[in-house]
């Protein structure tokens, strides 16, 4: 997968996508590569000299669900694992705009036709307070019922009083999930 990601990289980047480029990579080499070995993260965020958040820091996101996260000293960007019951591997960034997604597409189709089985999800959107929240991804189900999905999630804030000061940005996250088995429908 890398060595798609070597093709895309030497054809002229807008200086706003080449961040973008650098995350995707982290996200291939660690969530797609390395992940579900919480070992393996871990010795690569050491080995990369990220530098992990405080609990009280890991808390005001992930709230009650157990995780970890590290700094990739790139601009604030953060790659993030939870643990069980939703097992997830996840690199976050801010950022201007969404920009060119091309590589990470490539990525997960690699990826998903590698393994096979897995099928488009709904897009799934939702307002959280004056934050907008968009997600589309894949997902495949496990032979116990259980999950793999890669998502890709944008925020952005709605209120027109924080965009007019500037708030314009998006909040832009890759995720390699294994979710548990939906519980049965209760008629």
């Amino acid at each position: 997968m890398l060595l798609l990601l070597a093709f895309v990289t030497t054809a002229a980047v807008p200086p706003a996508d080449e961040r973008a480029l650098r995350l995707i990579k982290v996200y291939d080499d660690i969530c797609l590569n390395r992940f579900l070995d919480d070992k393996a993260v871990e010795a690569m965020m050491v080995a990369r000299g990220a530098r992990e958040l405080s609990q009280s820091d890991v808390k005001v996101t992930m709230l009650d669900d157990p995780a970890r996260a590290w700094d990739l000293n790139d601009k604030g960007a953060t790659l993030w694992i939870e643990y069980p019951p939703f097992h997830a591997c996840s690199v976050r960034w801010s950022a201007p705009d969404i920009g060119n997604l091309d590589a990470y597409r490539a990525i997960a189709k690699t990826y998903e036709n590698a393994i096979g089985g897995f099928v488009p999800i709904k897009p799934w959107d939702d307002d959280q307070g004056d934050i907008h929240i968009h997600a589309v991804g894949e997902t495949r189900t496990l032979p116990d019922r259980t999950s793999e999905s890669l998502f890709f999630f944008e925020q952005r804030i709605t209120d027109p009083k924080r965009r007019a000061a500037g708030e314009t940005g998006f909040s832009l996250r890759f995720v390699h999930q294994y979710a548990p088995p939906e519980p049965p429908a209760v008629n």
